[in-house]
Formats: C-alpha cells, structure tokens, sequence
C-alpha cells in the first residue's frame, strides 16, 4: 500500500486525481507507468529546446534547425484521428513559433531555468519545476513564466473565454503554488503570473492575487485528503476523448468503454 506520510507531491499528481481517481489509482497504488502522448511529446520537445535557449546553448539562429531535427526522434505516439492532420499542424505551428521566439528575455534577470522548487503545503511536501523564474530589470518585480502548447481561446476584449476558464484554473493553481516557494526564497511574492502560449506565439500575463493564492493552497491540501481517505477510486465521468487519447492509463482501463 502507498505511502502517503513520505509522499513527495506535485501539482500534476494532485491535479490527476481531478481528472481521474481510477486513472490515479492505476498509476501511483498499482504502480503502472502512465502513457504518453503526442501532444505531450511536443510539449517536451518544446520545453527542452526553449531551456536551452534561456541557458545560452542554443541560439535564435540555431532553434529551427534542432527543432526539425529532434521532431520526428521525440514525438512518436501518433495524433489522434482528426479532419486535419494534427501532426503536420502542431509541427508547422511551433516551427513558426521558433522561426520568431518572442520570449523578452533581454528585459529579464534570469533567476532560474527549470528551477525546481520544494515547499510545503500544509504538512505535505511538494515539488515543482518553473520553467523561467524572472526579474525586471526596469522594475526588479519577479514574474513565474510557464510554457504551454494549450490553444485558449480568448474574447475581443483579451479575456479567456468561458469554454476555457476550466482549463486556465489548472494553469493558475499550479503557479499559484510555486508562488510559495518563491516567496520562502525571495521574501516577496510574484508581481505577475505569464504563460508563454506558443503554439500562439502569445504571452498571457495576470497579476499576483491574493485570494486566488489562498484558494489555490487550499485546494491542493484539500484533494490531496481527499487522496489519502479515498477508497473507492471510481473512475470521472471523461469525454471519450479524453479516455481514448489522453488519460496516462488509457490502454490497461477497465473502465474505458
């Protein structure tokens, strides 16, 4: 049986009870390796190739040719079936995304690069990665900056729109809890939270909020009592979609059909 008293947590392990409590059970009590997916693949190829940029070890000129190089090696699950070619639109839209990277950094102090943070939240640890963690260097203001493939939707007015709004309070609640760490290390909280949408070639920023940090310490401790009192481990009711493409446990579930 798991350990939950020495269980080191994450935001993508609370989070996936969320999605799925079976899914979960599967993965962290019977201890079956998650599967991968395309579209997780690309978000890896990605990530890998913008660290290295933010480390110095690839140039802007050197970025398209790696990407098309390491493209095919990385992405090797296949897309699910569609009235496009996935495949050839994800790899055309971050192609062009690393044909004009706009990541800012010249306006940054780099304070980390995949920067992995530990915290506690309530009595239980966790870990987390930022992928930047900056400083103005106009304002000396910390920003945590994420790196997405997500394609939100948004209204006229800049705003996330609706069918989305569920989708972004993951991405809130995940730097909302790095935020803590940021301020045990630095003694100040983020001024801003920014994702770096690249399938967008777009950078969508909030402010710091307190209410929104407060909500997001108490979900994450309250699902993960949840985790630690279930028994039932039955699975959500998911869109097939999800189950047939994107749940980690999508080939060994009894629940699929």
């Amino acid at each position: 049986m798991i350990d939950f008293e020495n269980m080191t947590w994450s935001f993508s392990r609370v989070n996936s009870f969320n999605n799925c409590p079976y899914a979960w059970y599967l993965n962290y009590i019977e201890k079956n390796r998650d599967e991968g997916s395309a579209f997780a693949e690309v978000g890896t190829l990605v990530h890998e190739i913008l660290e290295k940029y933010a480390n110095g070890e690839l140039s802007l000129f050197d970025i398209s040719d790696y990407y098309e190089k390491h493209f095919n090696d990385v992405v090797q699950h296949e897309f699910p079936p569609s009235k496009v070619d996935l495949r050839q639109k994800y790899y055309d839209d971050c192609l062009e995304y690393m044909n004009d990277i706009n990541l800012p950094l010249d306006d940054y102090e780099i304070l980390g690069v995949e920067k992995e943070v530990k915290f506690l939240v309530g009595n239980y640890m966790f870990v987390g990665y930022i992928d930047l963690l900056l400083r103005s260097k106009e304002t000396g203001k910390i920003t945590i900056l994420d790196h997405k493939s997500a394609n939100l939707k948004f209204k006229k007015n800049g705003d996330i729109s609706k069918t989305d709004l569920e989708h972004f309070q993951a991405f809130k609640r995940q730097l909302y809890l790095y935020s803590k760490a940021v301020l045990i290390e630095y003694g100040e909280t983020p001024e801003c939270l920014a994702w770096n949408l690249f399938r967008l070639g777009k950078i969508y920023s909030i402010p710091w909020n307190r209410k929104e940090y407060n909500e997001a310490l108490d979900w994450a401790e309250q699902t993960i009592d949840k985790i630690v009192n279930e028994e039932l481990w039955l699975p959500n009711n998911n869109s097939k979609y999800f189950c047939d493409n994107l749940c980690g446990q999508r080939s060994i579930c009894d629940f699929k059909e």
